[in-house]
């Protein structure tokens, strides 16, 4: 059985989208901007937005952070979001505080394991990658 199932074509535009999210999360949801769960939301999709365009993979900017130091990066990110309501108490001020926060972990989590450890490596299947995401 083949675990990994998510090409990296598909997460690379995944990760274009869930950094915004994050960054805008806790404003949509009326979270304070110094409270832990409205800053560390905001924190890590400013990280995911400069690392996700680092990132060796198809949609990114420059090729430079390996894909397994991605995921590893994508996976604890996921672990701190869905701690934050736990460790700071928030889960205790209503489901806005940590429902959010629990998803959106165990999402990023589910990616980086479900997500292929290597991209294409020439440049040829890159690009069709790319195209084929726009079909």
């Amino acid at each position: 059985m083949r675990i990994r199932v998510i090409p990296t074509n598909v997460h690379s535009a995944v990760d274009h989208v869930v950094g915004p999210a994050l960054i805008a999360a806790p404003t949509v949801l009326g979270l304070e901007k110094k409270s832990p769960e409205g800053f560390v939301p905001r924190a890590n999709g400013v990280a995911a937005a400069v690392y996700s365009n680092l990132t060796d993979y198809e949609l990114s900017l420059k090729n430079v952070i390996p894909m397994k130091v991605h995921l590893a990066l994508d996976a604890m990110s996921g672990a701190m979001l869905a701690a934050v309501p736990l460790a700071t108490g928030a889960r205790k001020r209503g489901t806005r505080h940590w429902l959010p926060h629990a998803m959106l972990g165990a999402f990023e989590i589910g990616m980086a394991l479900l997500t292929e450890k290597e991209p294409p490596r020439s440049r040829t299947k890159r690009l069709a990658r790319v195209l084929h995401l726009t079909s």
